[in-house]
Formats: structure tokens, C-alpha cells, sequence
């Protein structure tokens, strides 16, 4: 980084970046309250204990966690800000499936033909004259625009902000809890482009927080679940959701565009508060949820 004498691009692990924060912080030379305080002078967000957490365990911070922290240990450059985001995105990227799939291609790909084939939902056999693809399911247009979301085994329960029940992630996730207790956020269903066919991003929209996108984390803690991000950009398929009919009226099935898989409940929990996780599709309830629209 420019001018501080932090080497941020130097940095290969979330060990490293958020040594990196730590010696930002220190720089500052303000306490935990000191920065959640003027972060919220200046209108943004950055919870002392979810900070405190990213330092002490070493994961890395959600994007716009990390701009308001920089904010407030003086960075404003949007240079810096752009390296600082470049780096966690690289790094992030690093701990994830990419390496295994370098490593051995030919099982990667053969793992990648097999979960696309179960989440289609089809085995078949391939003849010479069967070389097209099955077209993706139109989501009807009804279910777009203000809508709630139900596990179709619980429909009592709403899919809506939560935490993870372990505690090793402070931050907001998507949980399942009574629908009574659902509100704020509000979810808003809006196709990424105009046709049938387009994916979705599921937005929530909070009156202190505004709108975030449910993005798949692909990093510990709580990798696989779904968390609100404030940045929300078509290039980013961890955001983009096929909404697919899944048999019965108004039962759908919320598929990851990044990796074909599908949307469930951890564990197939039925208890108020289960995580909602990423998963291999599967024609089990537990990834079945009744979505329809509210005023």
C-alpha cells in the first residue's frame, strides 16, 4: 500500500492480511469503541466485537466490513482501498476449490460432470444423435419482486437473518426462524437481466443496514453459508440464484450459478435458527422452499 509502509501485496494467507489490519489499527492508535464509533459517525458499520473477532481468529473480514475499517484508520484513497479489496479477493480465492481443481484436473472434472448431472436431477446414457444440454427451468415471473421465503418442510419458519449457531462467525447469515420474528430485513427477488431465463439475486433490505445481496462465503469461518453483501455486481455468481419450479405449486429450488448446487438447510435441521448452506442438489424437501410474494 502506498505511503504506509504496509506491504499489503506481500501478504498469501488471511493469517498475513489480517496481520496487515492489526498494524493499521495499531497506527490509528484508537480502541475498538473509538473506530466502531466514528464509523458510525460517518453513516457506515463496523461492530467492535465482529472487528475484534477478524483480528483474533484471522479470517477475512467481509468486503465492506474491511472498507469501513479502512475508512476509519485514515485510508481514503480509492487506490488503496481498490489494493486492499484486490488482495482479500486473491486471497479468498487462494483457500478455496480453485487449488484442488488445478491439481488434478481429471478428477475435478469428472467430479464437476457428476454433481451437474445429480443436480440436474437425470441420469441418462448419451447417444451419438443426444448431444444437447437440458434447458434451464424459467422462473415464473410471479415469484419476483417482494417475496418471502419458506423451507417447504417448515413453513412456519422464514429464511431471514440469523447467526451461526457454532459462534465462530459473528456476523449476519441466513437462518431459518419463525416468521413472526423475519422482519426486518424484507426480501426482494430481482432478476440480474430481463427474460426467462435469468438468474436472481435475493436481496434484503434492512432500514439501518440497506440492501445486501445473499453471497455464498467460500472462506472459514461458516464457508458454504449465505451472508448479506452491500457490493452487488452480475460478475460475482456467488450472488446469482436459478429460482427452479420443484414440482408442487409455489415450490422452488434456489441454485447457486457459480456451482450448480443448490440451496439448503444444514444438516436438514428443522429447528428454528439452522443455517441456510450450500449443498449438493438433491430432490429432498430440505431444498424445496415455498416462495411467494408479499405486499
Amino acid at each position: 500500500m502506498r505511503g504506509t509502509g504496509i506491504h499489503l501485496r506481500r501478504a498469501r494467507d488471511a493469517g498475513e492480511f489480517t496481520d496487515r489490519m492489526r498494524r493499521l489499527k495499531e497506527r490509528s492508535g484508537l480502541t475498538y469503541r473509538e473506530l466502531e464509533q466514528r464509523a458510525q459517525d460517518r453513516g457506515e458499520v463496523l461492530p467492535r466485537s465482529t472487528l475484534s473477532d477478524v483480528l483474533q481468529r484471522q479470517y477475512l473480514p467481509r468486503p465492506e466490513l474491511l472498507v469501513a475499517f479502512l475508512h476509519v484508520c485514515g485510508v481514503e484513497d480509492e487506490r488503496d482501498i481498490e489494493a486492499w479489496l484486490e488482495t482479500r479477493t486473491r486471497i479468498e480465492g487462494a483457500s478455496g476449490s480453485g487449488r484442488r481443481l488445478r491439481s488434478k484436473p481429471l478428477a475435478a472434472a469428472v467430479a464437476v460432470i457428476v454433481i451437474l448431472l445429480l443436480a440436474a436431477g437425470v441420469w441418462m446414457l448419451l447417444s451419438d444423435d443426444d448431444e444437447g444440454e437440458a434447458p434451464i427451468p424459467a422462473t415464473p415471473a410471479a415469484v419476483r419482486g417482494w417475496v418471502e421465503i419458506r423451507p417447504a418442510r417448515t413453513p412456519h419458519l422464514c429464511l431471514t437473518e440469523g447467526r451461526d449457531r457454532s459462534g465462530a462467525y459473528a456476523s449476519a447469515i441466513a437462518a431459518q426462524r419463525p416468521c413472526k420474528e423475519a422482519k426486518p430485513p424484507r426480501t426482494y427477488l430481482k432478476p440480474v437481466h430481463d427474460g426467462p431465463d435469468a438468474p436472481h439475486y435475493i436481496e434484503w433490505h434492512h432500514p439501518q443496514h440497506g440492501r445486501g445481496c445473499l453471497t455464498i462465503r467460500r472462506s472459514a469461518p461458516a464457508k458454504g453459508m449465505l451472508e448479506p453483501w452491500d457490493a452487488c455486481t452480475s460478475s460475482n455468481k456467488d450472488q446469482l440464484f436459478r429460482v427452479e419450479p420443484a414440482g408442487a405449486a409455489s415450490r422452488y429450488r434456489l441454485r447457486v450459478e457459480a456451482t450448480s448446487q443448490c440451496i439448503g438447510i444444514a444438516a436438514d435441521d428443522t429447528r428454528p435458527e439452522a443455517e441456510a448452506v450450500e449443498k449438493r442438489c438433491a430432490d429432498g424437501p430440505d431444498q424445496q422452499f415455498l416462495i411467494e410474494n408479499v405486499a
